[in-house]
């Protein structure tokens, strides 16, 4: 009799497992599966790019190469090598894959092996040699047991945890590649202000002997008594001022090779002399490419992070849902009894007490608490859906408005250039009539401030538009792909 009731437990185990494994097999589930919302708003052309000299072709994954460097190339590739927020991120992104890995893990039965030991009195009827005293003797007593247990995912639970783990793993990999996109753009402008402000220096330098050769012409001119000491001291003040801005450019020159330095993963003083030496601003002479918004949404890893965010938080619904319905659990069990006092008697089978079974557990959830999380749960998937759609709007607003700085920056260099051959033209000619005595010398001081000025503004917009160049590649997201 107890060996039929044992069978047909088993077979209740069985066929309840069966029943469980075509729920699974035939695709149960409780919603509808994510779908990605769609964004036509975002696939029309940038209207700031007709402003700017830029083209509609794609964007070349290392946009950096358009600069034609090799300087920079190197310095990018040390970068993307020994970078320590590139190193964080790499780390940040291993967690998320063995959080992954956990999660896929519960689709595995879960096994426990015990093993425990008391003394006392056991029961007469538990040996046979007991059965034949009136009391059992004094002794130690060893229980072994295995238990497994296997989680029957009706409802979906465990898949929609894997579900989740993997968009998260996906949305670490896209900020891991975002940070990729910000070290190469940082790089990039930390480069390109250590060339600007040597070029700067330059034009500085180049400034100062104009301001000399003014003080130098000043001081014949009131040798010969054409002018007064008035005039000297005019030209001597400008010679100070002129020279007063190179100890500022110098300190921004050393900040921006200390920041360079830090980007490669090394000590400030550690910066590279290749770039060191750098004293012309590169720049991109022929319009470059930058897509129109679909690539935007395609290229920029902030966007798909975001995207993938949402789709965890999609798959944390479907769990809170699933646990609005009993779970089943199917396990079974070996339990060994020994009652000799000693280990070595498990292996007597005169000494072993054992059984196996079946164990089917339903765990009926608590509502209201369960309600509460999956309200929990819709309001975190709809505070992911704003969070994708404001950034889809700020990287839109980025791109447009680094075009449109970019398009300004452009545009006010070229009518710098134009001004600076006019001013120097002047001054040119000041130097003439001053000489000549048909011109007065404040005539020429403000001719030499005007030329002077004009230098110092087209150098400073290089610099604005080298870093409008940068601004436009990082708000497009390129330089992650590898």
């Amino acid at each position: 009799m107890v060996l039929s009731g044992v069978h047909r437990t088993a077979h209740l185990f069985f066929r309840l497992g069966a029943t469980a494994l075509a729920l699974l097999a035939s695709g149960c589930s409780l919603e509808a599966p994510y779908r990605a919302p769609p964004l036509a708003a975002a696939l029309a052309p940038f209207t700031s790019a007709r402003g700017a000299p830029v083209a509609q072709q794609p964007l070349p994954d290392n946009w950096w190469h358009l600069y034609q460097d090799p300087v920079l190339d190197g310095l990018i590739q040390q970068a993307l090598e020994q970078n320590r927020d590139l190193a964080v991120a790499a780390a940040r992104l291993a967690g998320s894959q063995a959080v992954l890995d956990e999660a896929g893990a519960a689709r595995l039965p879960d096994t426990q092996l015990a093993l425990g030991g008391n003394y006392g009195k056991q029961s007469a009827d538990q040996t046979v040699a007991a059965a034949r005293r009136d009391s059992a003797d004094t002794r130690w007593a060893y229980t072994p047991s295995l238990a497994v247990s296997y989680e029957v995912d009706l409802w979906g639970r465990v898949r929609h945890l894997v579900d989740a783990a993997r968009a998260d793993a996906d949305a670490m990999q896209a900020a891991s590649d975002a940070v990729r996109v910000a070290v190469v753009a940082s790089t990039t402008d930390a480069y390109l202000h250590v060339c600007s402000y040597g070029e700067q220096i330059d034009v500085a330098n180049r400034s100062l002997g104009i301001a000399e050769r003014v003080v130098a012409l000043t001081t014949r001119q009131r040798d010969r008594g054409l002018v007064s000491d008035l005039e000297v001291t005019r030209a001597r003040g400008f010679l100070d001022e002129t020279r007063a801005t190179l100890p500022a450019l110098e300190g921004k020159r050393r900040a921006a090779l200390f920041e360079l330095a830090v980007l490669l993963g090394r000590s400030p003083g550690e910066f590279p002399p290749a770039a060191d030496s750098c004293r012309v601003t590169p720049v991109l002479t022929a319009p470059f490419p930058v897509g129109d918004g679909a690539a935007l949404l395609r290229r920029r890893p902030d966007l798909r992070e975001a995207e993938r965010k949402l789709a965890a938080a999609d798959a944390q619904i479907g769990v809170a849902r699933a646990e609005l319905y009993p779970s089943i659990v199917l396990g079974g069990s070996v339990n060994l009894l020994s009652t000799t006092g000693s280990l070595a008697s498990l292996g007597d089978r005169y000494a072993l007490a054992w059984g196996v079974g079946p164990l089917i557990s339903w765990r009926f959830p608590n509502m209201a608490m369960s309600r509460a999380r999956l309200a929990q749960a819709k309001a975190g998937n709809a505070e992911a859906l704003a969070a994708f759609e404001r950034n889809v709007l700020t990287a839109l607003k980025e791109s447009e408005q680094s075009l449109t700085f970019y398009g300004a920056q452009w545009t006010r260099q070229r009518a710098l250039q134009d001004a600076r051959s006019n001013d120097a033209r002047a001054f040119h000619l000041a130097e003439l009539n001053y000489q000549a005595g048909a011109l007065d010398f404040l005539d020429v001081l403000d001719a030499e401030r005007t030329l002077v000025a004009a230098d110092a503004a087209l150098a400073a917009s290089a610099e604005n538009l080298a870093s409008d160049q940068v601004a436009v590649f990082k708000a497009l997201g390129g330089g992650w792909q590898r």
